[in-house]
C-alpha cells in the first residue's frame, strides 16, 4: 500500500492508499489536528469507515486505526476549530445550493432526505461540472493585487510590475486562490464575497 504524509496548520496526517485511488486517513494524527480525542471519536463512527493498517512508528510496527473519506468529514463535522466549522458551512452552502437546484423551497428542506431528490440533485450537479466556467481574470488580478499590497503594507493598490520578488510569489498563491474560488463560486452560484474571502484568508 503506498502511504503519504500531508501538512495541515502545522500538523502531519498520515494517509495510507487502502485501495486505488482511495486514501484512508490515520484517525489519531485526524484527531489531533482537529482538537478531538481519537478513542471517543472512534465510538461515534460507523464501522464501515473504519479499518486497520499497519505503520511504522517509534516503537515500531504498529497497527493503526485509519478512516475513510466520509470518516474524515464526520469527523471533521465533530471539531470546534474555526477551520472546521467554516468548511462545514461551506458544505451546508453545497447542499443548500443542490437544493435549489432541484426546484425545492426552503421550507421543502425535508424532502431532499428522500433518495430520488438527491438523484436529482446530483446528476445536475454532474451536469453543471461539465459546462465550461468563465472567470473574470480581469476582476481576480485587480483583488491579487490589493490582496498583497494591503499584505506588504502598502496603502494603495500597486501594480505587478512595481512588487518585489517576495510580494510577487505572494501575489502568485492569491491569483490561484481568487481564480479557483471565483470559479466555484459561478459554477455552484454560492452567494460567497470573493474579495472579502480572499482578503480574510490572506491577511490575517
Amino acid at each position: 500500500m503506498n502511504t503519504r504524509t500531508e501538512s495541515w496548520l502545522g500538523y502531519d496526517i498520515r494517509f495510507v492508499e487502502k485501495y486505488p485511488g482511495d486514501w484512508w486517513a490515520v484517525l489519531a494524527d485526524l484527531s489531533t489536528a482537529l482538537g478531538l480525542v481519537a478513542k471517543k471519536i472512534k465510538q461515534r463512527l460507523p464501522k464501515e469507515v473504519l479499518s486497520k493498517h499497519p505503520l511504522p512508528t517509534t516503537g515500531g510496527i504498529q497497527e493503526m486505526l485509519i478512516v475513510n473519506e466520509f470518516g474524515i468529514y464526520e469527523t471533521v463535522f465533530e471539531s470546534r476549530k474555526k477551520e472546521a466549522k467554516e468548511f462545514k458551512r461551506w458544505v451546508f452552502e453545497i447542499i443548500k445550493t443542490l437544493r435549489q437546484s432541484t426546484g425545492l423551497e426552503g421550507f421543502q428542506v425535508f424532502r431532499m432526505l428522500d433518495k430520488d431528490h438527491q438523484k436529482e440533485a446530483m446528476q445536475k450537479l454532474r451536469d453543471s461540472l461539465k459546462e465550461p466556467v468563465r472567470v473574470d481574470f480581469i476582476k481576480a488580478n485587480t483583488i491579487a493585487n490589493k490582496a498583497v499590497s494591503s499584505k506588504y503594507g502598502h496603502p494603495k493598490m500597486i501594480k505587478k510590475d512595481q512588487m518585489t520578488p517576495d510580494m510577487l510569489v505572494s501575489r502568485q498563491e492569491i491569483l490561484e486562490d481568487t481564480v479557483e474560488l471565483m470559479g466555484t463560486t459561478e459554477r455552484f452560484g454560492l452567494n460567497i464575497g470573493v474579495s472579502e474571502t480572499i482578503y480574510k484568508k490572506h491577511l490575517h
